[in-house]
């Protein structure tokens, strides 16, 4: 589809073809609202993009989980599974449940043991 033309608008009102001028002017408005949109869809897949990038910049696997690593600073850990599926950096809980080094996502359900993982002691009855 070709662009609108505004000069060929104004040439049309200079020769007083108003109704073809009119038209060419609703097609110029059309297509800047469909330019807008796609401009501002553009933008927001830029910003993702550019956190996308940003994240994978600054994030460390240390199996079984992600660290994020700015300078000197480590925040996490955070799930492997949220990350790889859908780029998402969901913090995992500590599980003591399971015992010391056991971690659990709350999203994904999916559970995590470290190499500090130590069962917890199963309790006797007496």
């Amino acid at each position: 589809m070709a662009l609108p033309d505004f000069n060929t608008a104004l040439d049309l009102l200079k020769k007083g073809a108003t109704l073809e001028a009119q038209e060419q002017i609703t097609s110029l408005r059309e297509k800047h609202v469909s330019l807008r949109e796609e401009n501002i869809n553009l933008r927001e897949e830029n910003q993702k993009l550019k956190k996308q990038l940003s994240s994978q910049l600054t994030l460390t696997y240390e199996a079984p989980y992600y660290w994020k690593i700015e300078g000197t600073v480590k925040d996490g850990p955070f799930c492997q599974q949220c990350y790889d599926s859908s780029n998402e950096l969901v913090r995992l809980q500590k599980d003591d449940s399971y015992g010391e080094g056991a971690w659990e996502c709350k999203k994904c359900k999916n559970q995590f043991k470290d190499s500090n993982y130590s069962p917890r002691p199963l309790m006797t009855i007496l």
